[in-house]
């Protein structure tokens, strides 16, 4: 982490929690926290830090990330939801982690018999992604899973679509068909992230939500509170005058005398070439970047000479929603690509 750095994050703790509780008072269910690909941006540790009273579970995309978690002494149930090289087993059994099996074949010839192993199966009921398809096949995991011993914890799906109703009923209908007839009592039956909550679409037979975006405050819905604020520091001021250019390829072009400020953070930093020209926010004023964004740098056009404070990047004035359309992205693609060296300081 660049702890002297100019650049930094700030983690909202209340919004975090309040949009904790949220979905969990909308949906009457536990807590899976979603803090994977170092909390959509925000700073694991952090998150996980927030909500250590609030969620019931965390699920992460690596088994370096799940043990990041224990090592910095977090003790809750963990899963991992993609993938693993099962030649590292023995970290999973070792720190009591839950992983995400998707087909028999991730399974056999490849594992001990032991009764610390800790499984969630994957359905795929349409995204065609991870997760089993074929109900026999489901049906000869579990009786494969019993024989070993192994405790199977958890089934889950995922919506692909879940502001599309027509969709999202053919995928509940489809979990359904699969769970059919499974004379297994799991502990964990999740299907609903966030816009899926938002839309309604549980169903009675689940006992967790698997929350990530939602958390954050960076999707749609009035009733969510963004999380993260990025700011920097103007490390110079300089007259430019008319005509003259800025940045890289001299593809701006002053149409008057101007003042610029130049700060200290570029790609590098997560704020990508395609930023060029969208709005910032500084001491009561909006202005925009100018030229290309550098790697560690970039430019911005200034109000005033005489403007003070940090120059807010993402945050209450430029939320990631508005940074996501500028860019023709969405708004978890503007906080993940936010790189771990930042400091981010929990307010």
């Amino acid at each position: 982490m660049d702890k002297y750095g100019l650049t930094y994050i700030t983690i909202n703790r209340d919004h975090l929690l309040h949009n904790a509780r949220y979905f969990k008072n909308k949906s009457g269910k536990k807590l899976i926290a979603v803090i994977k690909s170092n909390a959509y941006g925000h700073g694991m540790l952090e998150v996980a830090q927030i909500l250590n009273d609030e969620a019931d579970c965390y699920a992460v995309d690596s088994l370096d990330y799940a043990l990041s978690l224990r090592e910095h002494g977090f003790t809750k149930p963990i899963l991992i939801l993609n993938p693993i090289d099962l030649n590292y087993l023995d970290l999973v059994l070792e720190n009591d982690l839950m992983i995400t099996v998707s087909s028999l074949s991730d399974l056999q010839n490849t594992v001990p018999d032991t009764n610390k192993l800790k499984l969630h199966i994957k359905v795929d009921t349409g995204m065609n992604r991870f997760g089993i398809k074929c109900k026999q096949e489901l049906d000869e995991m579990i009786q494969y899973i019993k024989t070993k011993n192994w405790q199977l914890v958890g089934i889950y799906t995922h919506y692909h679509s879940p502001n599309n109703e027509v969709y999202s009923k053919h995928q509940q209908k489809r979990f359904l068909e699969m769970l059919q007839n499974i004379e297994h009592d799991f502990t964990y039956v999740h299907l609903c992230s966030t816009s899926a909550v938002l839309n309604d679409l549980d169903l009675p037979e689940t006992t967790h939500v698997r929350v990530g975006l939602g958390l954050y405050g960076i999707c749609d819905s009035p009733e969510v509170k963004p999380v993260l604020s990025l700011y920097s520091k103007i490390v110079l001021k300089k007259n430019v005058s008319v005509e003259e250019t800025v940045g890289y390829g001299a593809n701006y072009q002053a149409k008057e005398d101007m003042w610029i400020g130049v700060l200290p953070c570029g790609y590098a930093d997560g704020i990508i070439r395609h930023n060029t020209n969208r709005k910032v926010y500084i001491d009561g004023h909006y202005t925009e970047i100018i030229g290309n964004v550098c790697m560690n740098a970039l430019m911005i056009k200034l109000p005033h000479p005489d403007v003070k404070g940090d120059v807010e990047l993402i945050g209450e004035h430029v939320s990631a929603l508005e940074i996501a359309r500028h860019l023709n992205t969405i708004s978890y693609e503007v906080t993940t690509i936010l790189p771990s060296h930042l400091k981010r300081i929990i307010i």
